[in-house]
């Protein structure tokens, strides 16, 4: 049994990145961890039962869970409805795709919208793949051009959104609102990836559109469904007007009322609602789409639940005490911009693809340092930001591979080289605001 606080502690984190990078199920990985972790300190299965059913189920996370599950369902109720492609449309229409700036243009704009407004980067790039490929291929994109255009767009889309993962995560550690989190941390990170994708896909399309051009079996394989009939469209248009008004009268109702992230899951489920009756489902249709559209999200809620046991072993071995023991010296010398630097260099190498979990280990590592230097919130839930999502952009993640998935893209080269270009670039304005405290 581990004597706490004990750098051992921190033995089943070390070994849930280690499973993670080597590809383990995210599931399998941190079931493993926590009997490791039970196992080094001591508890008993009665224990590790315990934690489970009354902490898992009772802790923030497994509520960020069910709001990425009800994300899901909503996201593909507005694809049922047709409320998603037609919101696509609607952007290509507008910026009039003819040239490959406004190629690129239009397709950030309608990944990133998208993927705030139904929480998911895999959904949104998924939905508007089929859309805009035949048209910004007659524009003159490559294939590698548009994977970088949708992992770049949405990702940034993620951290603009009001109740997407990310977001609501950051809210709840925090403590700040909605308009804070998007002002300190969301907005400025969202603005640097845009700048980059875009930059980076301008400079490699010449190059690309040789070696990566979208062939005529690639194009017909994204081609448009038959135009529907007159009333089909009326439907669809009275279904996206109603998704809109609800979706953004509820936000800033909840805004208004100070709801914070707990009112997120009322905002998904009465968009939903509303968006599905008068997008003409029944009620029966309207669940089952939902339940359909969580379902491949599951595992993450499953995830979710055994993330508060996992935590609490490493907790019960102070393996996060002794890190804060053990990094104090080195950052009191240097104070909080020691600290911001310090604390995002070692999370931005972190834990690939999970970034709910990656915030939560790091808040709970750092916050002990964080208050005794007296840190302000909004610095730090930009550092908690930038070290829980550009381990998306290092590595090539799902996110990276499914969305060059969905670009018809075989170019890993180019989004290699672009995730440690973003990631350079971000982690360049976080040490410049860490310089400013």
């Amino acid at each position: 049994m581990i004597q706490s606080p004990s750098l051992l502690g921190l033995v089943p984190l070390l070994l849930f990145i280690g499973l993670i990078f080597i590809r383990w199920n995210p599931i399998a990985a941190i079931g493993t961890s926590i009997i490791v972790g039970a196992l080094m300190s001591g508890a008993s299965l009665m224990d590790v039962a315990t934690v489970i059913g009354k902490n898992g189920m009772a802790d923030f996370i497994a509520y960020i869970g069910l709001v990425i599950l009800a994300g899901g369902g909503l996201g593909k109720i507005a694809e049922k409805t047709g409320v998603a492609r037609n919101i696509v449309r609607f952007i290509m229409n507008n910026v009039g795709i003819n040239t490959p700036n406004k190629a690129m243009i239009s397709t950030m704009i309608a990944s990133s919208l998208l993927a705030a407004l139904l929480g998911t980067l895999a959904g949104a790039n998924a939905i508007v793949a089929p859309v805009l490929i035949p048209v910004v291929a007659a524009a003159g994109l490559s294939s590698s051009v548009v994977a970088i255009l949708f992992h770049g767009a949405a990702a940034a889309g993620l951290l603009l959104g009001p109740f997407t993962p990310p977001m609501v995560t950051l809210m709840e550690l925090t403590g700040l609102t909605y308009p804070q989190v998007l002002l300190h941390a969301g907005l400025p990170v969202a603005v640097i990836i845009w700048v980059v994708t875009f930059v980076y896909s301008k400079r490699i399309l010449k190059k690309t559109l040789l070696l990566h051009p979208y062939s005529d079996d690639d194009i017909s394989a994204f081609q448009q469904e038959e135009q529907p009939d007159a009333r089909t469209r009326k439907i669809t248009t009275q279904a996206t007007v109603a998704f809109l008004i609800t979706l953004l009268g509820s936000i800033a109702y909840g805004i208004a009322i100070k709801g914070g992230s707990t009112f997120t899951i009322v905002v998904i489920l009465l968009t939903a609602l509303i968006t599905g009756l008068v997008g003409r489902l029944t009620p029966n249709q309207i669940a089952d789409t939902f339940v359909e559209g969580a379902k491949p999200l599951l595992w993450i809620f499953i995830q979710f639940i055994l993330f508060t046991p996992f935590i609490y072993f490493t907790e019960k071995m102070g393996g996060f005490e002794a890190l804060k023991n053990l990094l104090l010296p080195y950052v009191e010398h240097g104070g909080q911009t020691t600290m911001i630097i310090l604390s995002t260099l070692v999370n931005i190498t972190g834990i690939p693809g999970a970034a709910v979990a990656h915030s939560i280990l790091m808040h709970k590592m750092f916050l002990p340092t964080v208050t005794d230097l007296a840190i302000p919130m909004p610095v730090w839930v930009l550092a908690l930001l930038v070290g829980s999502q550009m381990p998306f952009f290092l590595y090539p993640t799902g996110d990276a591979l499914g969305s060059m998935g969905l670009a018809r893209s075989k170019d890993l080269k180019n989004v290699i080289v672009f995730g440690v270009v973003v990631t350079a670039a971000v982690f360049l304005f976080i040490v410049v605001r860490a310089l400013f405290l």
